[in-house]
Parts: C-alpha cells; structure tokens; sequence
C-alpha cells in the first residue's frame, strides 16, 4: 500500500521476480507469470497527475506452490476506472493502449483500422506526445505483442481486439444534434463517417462489431442529446471493460496449474491496489479509491496493533498498550448503515427527481458536527472527508449517476446481439453501484463482511471476497513511500516523507515492534529447543 507514485506497482514485480529466483520451479511457466505484467499495464494503467503508470485497477495475485515450486498462478482485478475510456482531467491521458496503437501500427495496420492522426479523437484529447515518447511506445507496443502472443491470443483474435479500441475512439466523436421537423434527435452530418468506423470496425474483421443500423438505432433512442451521448459514453465503457477482462481471463487459463486435484497447494497472494488519491479535482471514482484504502488502513491497524496488544495481555506480560490513529470513525461516516454515506448515496440513487444537490444537502444536514465531514463553502457542488492520509475535497456532480451506473435497454440489447463473441457479456446488473459497498452474485444480494457491508459482481473480485482472504491468512505489510512531490529520481523530502510515516501509523509501529516482541515460538518449538 502507498500513495499513488509510491511504487507498488514496480516493487510487486520486483516481488514475484524475488519469489520465482527464491523456488527454482517451472521456468516457463515463472517467466509467463512476469511477462503478463506489460499485458496488464498497457490496458489498465495511465498516467494521472500524480503518476506516469498509475495502476486504474486493483489485482491481486495468487501464486500456488507444491512443495515449494510454483505450480500455477491466478490473477483477480476489481473496479477498472473504465470513465478514463471517455474522460480525463487536465495533464491527464487515457488507457496507455491507444497511445501505443497509434505509435506502434504501420500506416497500412492504422488504415485497415481506421484509423486517422491521434489528434481527431475526443477520447484522448486530441494529445500525443513528443518523437521521443512516440519511439517509446512503439516498443511498448512491440511487448504488448510479443505479450499476447505468449498468452495464447490468436491472430485474429488481436485483430478483433483492435478493432475494438480503434471503434471506441471512433465512437467518441460521434456527436448529436436536434432534429428541427420532429424534435427527435439525430446524429450530426458532420460525424456520420464517425458512426460508421465504428460499427463496422476494419476490413478484415470476420464480422461487424455491431452493425451500423443497430448501433445508430441505440444511440438515438433517447430524446435528448445528452441522454444520446450518455448512451454513446456507455457503449464505449462496457466495450473496453469487456476487452480487459477476456485479456484476465485468458492470463488465467494460461497460468492454470495442472495438477491432481487431490493435491494440496499453498499459496502466496499478493496485493497491488490503486494508491491513496487527492487530486486537484477528486470525483467518485477517487472515494470510491481512498475507501479502499481505508479498508486496508484498518486491516493493518487491525494485525500490528489490536491483536498483538490482546496477545501480550492474555500472556499476562507488563505491557503498557500503544495508542495508534483508529479510521473506524471514518468507514462508519461511510459505510454505516442507514445513515452511512453510501447509504444516503443509495437512498438518493433510488429517487428520479434526486439530484446531486439533494444528495449534497442530505449529507450536509445529517453529518453537521461529524469531525471527518466538511461541508463545501459557498456555492461549490460538494463536500470534504478527513481520510486518515489527510483531507480530500470531492466535486459531486456525476455522483448518482455512476452509482446508478445505468446502462439503457438498448444498449444492453446492443451488446447481447452482437455479432463479435467478444462483445456479448456473461451478466450485465444495473443497480446503484458504490463498487465497494454491494454484493451481487448473479442475482441480487446484500453481504455483511465485518460490519461492513461490500460490493461483489460475477466479472471482478470484490474487496468483502479480498478482505476475507486477507483476514484468513497469515499477511506481511509492504507500505510504500513516495520520496517527493515532484517525481524527481534521488530526491528524498523529509516533510513529504515525515507525512506519510506518521498517517500510516509506521511511527506507533516502530514503537510496538521495539518494546515488544518480534520472534515468537510456540510453546512446543520452545520446548523442544
């Protein structure tokens, strides 16, 4: 865990590589397991303001062992930030992929695509970069690759999935306008040719991604323009998260062990998850991130100082108990219920007149007086919470909208009829969706987990089934500091690192590791020495 920049990305990899030096086991199946990293990256990392490889998603991965040798691995990601696909603030960019595309296709591959200068798509901010970044994403494309390649993609396969990314940045620029005979809407003249790469995709695609009618009939189905480029933003996320996880679940087949079922294995999980964000702009996705966080927070809180404080007590040693910074106060405030804030967020997402002003107003008249909520001042759409990394104001406008998470009929139809196997979905719920506070189990269902109430969907893992994992099993804290602001190589600032020593509790750590005690035998193991 760490801020965002702080290296857990790189220090997991630097992780599996010590831990597959360390069992001498299957080499091929030791390098497979390295070489998805460039996979994974391209579709789910960006850069962001803080970080130039931010990690969008969360994974964790389960490495299994039979007698020391690693004999398969399985990776589970949760809560892709698939609204980059559509938006992204100032100094920001979208997925790595579409940026390596652009740099690493031949003239004749961009063409056969469709494929026009980086500069005519909305979705990535008509912004590219300088000759030099361009060279480095061409090799970055080459490992993308080389990467599908070793995990079993066939060649039309990538050929498909291409198709799809160049169709979604095609999708982006398809705009609407009123209709003056029948005030209905239709899609702008001037982005008709937009509409048409994108349903039917390229020249050597087998089939049409969606077909031309059916995609343009979906699109304008809604009766306003903004509704029409709600339902186009909409198609865009579901395809690109689709394309994320068929990459996932072929990593998965990949790297399956093939063993006796009979047989016992053990396990090293690891855990990479999107660092603690504060933003100049933070939005739904960053609470729903900083949560996360939170939760974790809480569960180191939980391992280094309540259990071995109750230990020492039951031993009946002298021990004067340590006090430490506890964030329960703060994953009550919101994730109580019925008054927790994902509740009221709930309870809003379930009124069609609700706003995300009335959401605002009901959170300001029922946390008045809480010590970890601020009301916004004056007259900005929002509010602030003291995380236990500091305070974070976050801008409310799009708040029910993506907890609604609302995909309409025809789009879900578009999806279900789709001509490229791809596209078509296992499940698709639309229910208000805080990602980290509901349980869905290809039905409808609520979960408890520890008090706390979690979010579970068939596609991606939850943290209630992470947390539980995590709390079954015997864990080891890797924290991450970030050095400075300024991602500057060799630069260490003593306030910025002072800062996150003493949030993260590593100061009461230092203190409990010293005057208690580290090394501690069974009574059998005592004995027998």
């Amino acid at each position: 865990s760490g801020e965002s920049g702080a290296g857990k990305t790189e220090s997991t990899k630097l992780l599996l590589q010590h831990i597959m030096s360390l069992c001498k086991g299957n080499s091929q199946l030791e390098q497979q397991i390295l070489q998805v990293n460039p996979l994974l990256e391209a579709f789910g990392n960006a850069q962001t303001v803080m970080n130039d490889n931010s990690s969008r998603f969360g994974k964790y991965i389960q490495l299994r062992f039979q007698e020391n040798t690693v004999q398969g691995a399985k990776l589970s990601e949760y809560l892709l930030e698939k609204s980059r696909v559509v938006q992204q603030d100032t100094g920001e960019r979208n997925f790595h992929i579409f940026y390596y595309m652009f740099a690493g296709l031949s003239s004749e591959q961009k063409e056969m695509y469709g494929l026009l200068d980086p500069s005519f798509y909305r979705y990535i901010s008509g912004r590219f970069g300088t000759q030099e970044v361009a060279e480095r994403w061409k090799h970055k494309y080459q490992e993308v690759c080389n990467a599908l390649d070793m995990v079993g993609f066939q060649e039309q396969e990538q050929v498909d999935m291409q198709a799809i990314l160049a169709g979604v940045l095609s999708l982006g620029n398809v705009t609407f306008e009123p209709e003056e005979s029948n005030g209905s809407v239709k899609v702008s003249e001037a982005s008709q040719g937009w509409l048409k790469a994108a349903a039917v995709s390229h020249k050597k695609c087998q089939q049409k991604l969606y077909g031309y009618d059916a995609l343009s009939h979906c699109l304008l189905s809604c009766c306003c323009c903004s509704l029409c480029a709600d339902a186009r933003d909409s198609i865009a996320k579901v395809a690109y998260g689709r394309v994320f996880g068929w990459i996932v679940c072929k990593i998965n087949e990949l790297l399956a062990e093939n063993v006796d079922p009979e047989v016992e294995l053990r396990e090293i999980g690891i855990l990479d998850i999107f660092g603690f964000e504060n933003f100049a702009v933070n939005r739904f996705e960053q609470l729903c991130i900083n949560l996360a966080n939170e939760q974790l927070q809480h569960f180191f809180n939980h391992h280094i100082f309540q259990l071995e404080q109750a230990a020492y007590k039951e031993e009946g040693l002298p021990w004067e108990t340590i006090t430490f910074n506890n964030n329960e106060p703060i994953l009550n405030l919101l994730l109580a219920k019925p008054l927790g804030l994902l509740s009221l967020l709930d309870e809003q997402s379930a009124f069609p007149q609700a706003t995300d002003k009335t959401f605002v107003d009901k959170l300001n008249s029922s946390f008045k007086g809480n010590l970890h909520f601020q009301p916004a001042r004056g007259r900005v759409l929002g509010f602030s919470i003291i995380h236990y990394a500091g305070k974070v104001q976050y801008a409310a406008k799009g708040f029910l909208e993506k907890n609604r998470d609302t995909l309409p009929a025809n789009v879900r139809g578009l999806f279900i009829s789709s001509v490229t196997p791809l596209l078509i979905p296992l499940h698709i719920h639309h229910k208000p969706r805080h990602s980290l506070a509901r349980v869905r189990c290809g039905h409808e269902a609520l979960l408890w987990f520890n008090g706390l109430l979690m979010f579970l969907c068939p596609c991606q893992h939850s943290l209630m089934v992470l947390m539980e994992r995590m709390y079954s099993a015997n864990p080891h804290f890797v924290r991450c500091i970030k050095p400075n602001r300024e991602r500057e190589p060799g630069v260490l600032d003593n306030q910025v690192v002072l800062l996150q020593l003493r949030y993260n509790g590593l100061l009461e750590t230092i203190r409990i590791r010293r005057d208690g005690f580290s090394w501690r035998p069974s009574f059998e193991e005592f004995a027998e020495r």
